[in-house]
């Protein structure tokens, strides 16, 4: 994915702002804090400043108002959105949407790069520094999750009209991202973003070849893995500089999860009790994927290393497939490539992944109901349509994903996206993420060099991790 650098950076972890989170969710669960309810907007600063009596009182007829007789000015109330730098702009301009629909709010906009927005969130979450609404990522979401510091948004989902709290995604949201930022009976947040991830290919080089893309083969149901190798094969070519690849990828968890998941295979089992990635179904998926390069050597490096960059050979025409999500339109924008989207080949079954980021309201807002309003606006039709027109690259809100602010060209067959979704998976993420990732990837850089198989690697994941998942 285009987005490796940035992701990884992210999940460097920080041990004292963690044990700050723990601090704050003991001594909130010792005194009994409680998320305030949505009804106490009065109590909350979200209704106008009240009229003193003085000037509200009525006069006798035909006699003069004592005093000022200025009109009485309603102050706004003030809220405090948090997101990363990238999007400042862009929700800036939905924000001042916002402002002329509600006039009474007034949004201010805070924000931190991409690489140190959580850190710099948590360092304010542990000194009682709290935004009103605070964007968050789905694979950093564990270290925010809790009482202490996320308002439950259950009583405020429940009185959406048009929203069904009984059914996974609200019927409104994709179930899978909905379903993320729920823990315990309890919503933290609302999504607001999904990736669903398949495969982008170069039109132009297939056509120039003769052979059917991977879109029209999985069109005709014969887009398995093995229709992938031969594919792949088939599109490599050439030598030197100039030699062209049939696949390259990153290897970060999110391509390993989605190969685990089409040959039936998982890394936790359904609870998150046990690890399950040492089993077969599970390492076969990640030696195939290795293997890409050590055996069938599709891919011009070691698919972990930076000489296997997609975004490197994809613009340049040298490779015929890479992972393709709804942020490589984003990455492709400026290029000169004709290209398309495919789901993924299969194994046992069609997987996908649906990584996102959701909205919070924080336990410090002094605004909760302005924030949920500002929330309701960014996931309603129109707001998720407008931020999909301005620059989003995916949407969790179903109508607008099936609109035609998202189903455009490029990519060729754009709706491929929408079929992506119907089979995304939940993101394989534990309360302690960073700690799992940092040995997950420890592992996959051996299996990737070829100095460990998959089956030795998940055999020693298991042992590390599982310890883990307690208490978790």
């Amino acid at each position: 994915m285009s987005v490796k650098t940035t992701r990884r950076g992210f999940l460097s972890a920080s041990a004292v702002l963690i044990a700050g989170a723990s601090v704050i969710a003991c001594a909130s669960r010792s005194t009994g804090t409680n998320p305030v309810s949505p009804t106490a907007s009065s109590e909350q600063g979200v209704s106008p400043t009240a009229v003193p009596a003085s000037t509200a009182a009525p006069t006798a007829a035909g006699a003069k108002p004592a005093g000022n007789t200025s009109p009485v000015l309603t102050a706004k109330v003030q809220i405090e959105v948090s997101i990363w730098g990238s999007w400042d702009s862009l929700y800036r301009k939905l924000s001042d949407n916002f402002e002329k629909q509600t006039p009474s709010v007034q949004v201010n906009i805070t924000s931190a790069p991409q690489a140190t927005y959580h850190d710099r969130l948590l360092t304010r979450f542990v000194a009682h520094d709290f935004p009103d609404m605070a964007m968050i990522v789905d694979f950093e979401f564990s270290r925010f999750e809790t009482p202490a510091f996320l308002r439950d948004l259950t009583a405020y989902v429940k009185d959406v009209s048009e929203w069904d709290i009984s059914d996974p995604g609200y019927k409104w949201f994709y179930p899978t991202p909905a379903k993320f930022f729920t823990k315990a009976g309890k919503i933290y947040a609302m999504p607001n973003e999904v990736n669903p991830i398949g495969l982008a290919y170069n039109a132009d080089l297939f056509k120039e070849a003769g052979i059917p893309n991977p879109h029209e083969q999985w069109k005709q149901g014969t887009w398995t893995w093995n229709a992938f190798v031969e594919t792949a094969a088939k599109m490599t070519h050439g030598e030197g500089a100039a030699k062209v690849f049939g696949y390259t990828g990153a290897a970060e968890i999110w391509d390993l999860a989605l190969r685990i998941w089409q040959n039936g295979g998982d890394i936790f089992n359904a609870d998150k009790t046990q690890v399950i990635v040492d089993q077969p179904a599970a390492y076969e998926a990640i030696q195939w994927y290795f293997d890409l390069f050590l055996k069938y050597h599709v891919a011009p490096a070691s698919l972990r290393s930076s000489d296997a960059a997609p975004m490197h050979y994809f613009p340049q025409g040298r490779v015929a497939m890479i992972e393709g999500s709804t942020w490589t339109r984003q990455s492709l924008k400026d290029a000169n490539v004709h290209w398309g989207v495919a789901p993924q080949p299969k194994k046992v079954a069609y997987a996908s992944w649906s990584g996102g980021s959701g909205y919070t309201i924080t336990t410090g807002s002094k605004s909760p109901d302005a924030a949920w309003k500002y929330i309701r606006y960014a996931v309603s039709e129109e707001g998720a349509r407008f931020l999909l027109r301005n620059g989003s690259p995916g949407s969790a809100v179903i109508k607008a994903m099936e609109s035609p602010d998202f189903l455009y060209a490029p990519p060729d067959n754009a709706d491929d996206f929408l079929a992506m979704l119907k089979t995304a998976h939940p993101q394989p993420f534990i309360d302690k993420n960073h700690e799992f990732q940092d040995l997950w990837n420890k592992q996959m850089d051996l299996v990737a060099s070829g100095k460990k198989t998959a089956q030795q690697a998940t055999v020693d994941i298991k042992r590390e991790v599982e310890p883990l998942l307690k208490g978790s």
